[in-house]
């Protein structure tokens, strides 16, 4: 036997007495981990860790994979040799096409089922078509009565999805048998704006507010409450100590909520989070955030600020005091149908405007426009290129 633990060839011969016999899928799995490991202790990969990347750009998971690789992500999210191996196969493939990507490779593998299964927690239904858009209930009986005894209290053992995120990380953890750290990746990260609206209706809720404050109130406050619960129940079932809380609320766009609401309803949930939680890391956005950014400041641990594409780094600027790290996403258009002089005045204005403090940059999630990926790779790598050609140094002239 050598020394390595994931070499491939020994894994794949017939153990002894009544060991099980290790199958063709997890011999490919154990080839890929190799392959993983040997980039992952790379000089190349040595130099990624060694400096923090200023510029990455992020995939549409799982939409953008099912796009490249032509599978149904029903399959990837129910199978788990097929996702263990699909996963790994994801790895690599943005490790040999992106030379220029900034983004470490690390030898973890994430147990997921998709970006929403917190939603199952407080019984609405989720599934997803087979490129993996999401489908989620809108006909919860809360959005015909505003009556919070509709609602029943989380258990982390037996709501919604949880059965199946237990057993799946359980199953994915045998597969990798300690050859791979396997990341939880299924944590409670929904706020409770993004919830509420899902269970009572936009237009429902935003009539609630002026009608029946009171009612929006014990709905927000009912599902942090729940949240913290589950969280507390997710510490002591793994052993492991509570984090800041990451939080995200699409529903943080203005004109769709006004400032006002959000200080009103929404805050004092994220002050009691910060609370519980003993901080908050992150909040996420994909609407503009400028108008309650002082608000958020009111979140004293708060200490990176995410600007969305759709939120002003002008305003952005002028609301937060330099001490805090800004987190710029830029619109996949700015990265895919850019030409290569619009990403250099872009970059050169965003490093510009931030000069003198803390900032990084990241793409939203990229997926191919068309079914030629080798275009949708050459204009990532374009992008790559410019970023850290440009980037690279603190100092932009």
């Amino acid at each position: 036997m050598c020394r390595l633990r994931t070499c491939a060839q020994c894994m794949t011969r017939q153990p002894a007495g009544d060991e099980d016999v290790v199958t063709e899928p997890l011999t490919r799995i154990y080839r890929l981990i190799d392959r993983v490991t040997g980039a992952a202790y790379s000089r190349q990969n040595h130099e990624r860790l060694a400096r923090t990347p200023r510029a990455v750009f992020q995939m549409e998971n799982p939409i953008a994979w099912t796009a490249i690789f032509g599978y149904d992500v029903n399959r990837y999210l129910t199978d788990p040799q097929f996702y263990v191996e699909q996963t790994l196969t994801q790895m690599l493939w943005r490790w040999e096409n992106f030379s220029d990507d900034a983004m470490p490779l690390t030898l973890e593998l994430p147990a997921w089922l998709g970006h929403y299964p917190e939603y199952t927690f407080v019984g609405l239904g989720v599934e997803f078509n087979g490129r993996g858009v999401p489908i989620i209930q809108a006909d919860h009986p809360l959005t015909r009565h505003p009556d919070l005894d509709f609602l029943k209290p989380v258990c982390f053992e037996s709501s919604g999805w949880m059965p199946r995120i237990l057993r799946w990380h359980e199953d994915i953890a045998k597969i990798v048998d300690g050859r791979m750290k396997v990341v939880f990746n299924m944590v409670w990260w929904r706020g409770c704006l993004d919830l509420a609206v899902q269970l009572r209706g936009y237009e429902n809720l935003m009539s609630d507010a002026a009608e029946r404050p009171e009612f929006v109130h014990g709905l927000l406050e009912f599902l942090t409450a729940q949240r913290c619960s589950w969280h507390a129940a997710f510490t002591r079932h793994f052993g492991r100590p509570l984090e800041p809380a990451d939080i995200g609320d699409d529903w943080i766009n203005v004109p769709f909520i006004t400032p006002r609401f959000f200080a009103e309803f929404v805050l004092p949930r994220y002050l009691e989070l910060e609370a519980f939680h003993g901080g908050v890391s992150h909040i996420h956005s994909c609407g503009n955030q400028a108008p309650v950014q002082k608000h958020l400041l009111e979140i004293r641990g708060l200490m990176e600020f995410e600007v969305s594409p759709w939120t002003s780094l002008t305003e952005t600027l002028d609301n937060i005091p330099v001490d805090k790290l800004l987190v710029i996403s830029l619109h996949p258009n700015d990265v895919l149908c850019a030409q290569p002089a619009r990403m250099k005045a872009q970059l050169l204005e965003i490093a510009r405007g931030c000069a003198g403090r803390a900032w990084r940059v990241q793409t939203s999630g990229l997926t191919p426009l068309t079914p030629d990926t080798a275009e949708f790779v050459e204009r990532v790598r374009v992008w790559t290129s410019i970023a850290r050609s440009l980037l690279q140094h603190d100092h932009i002239m």
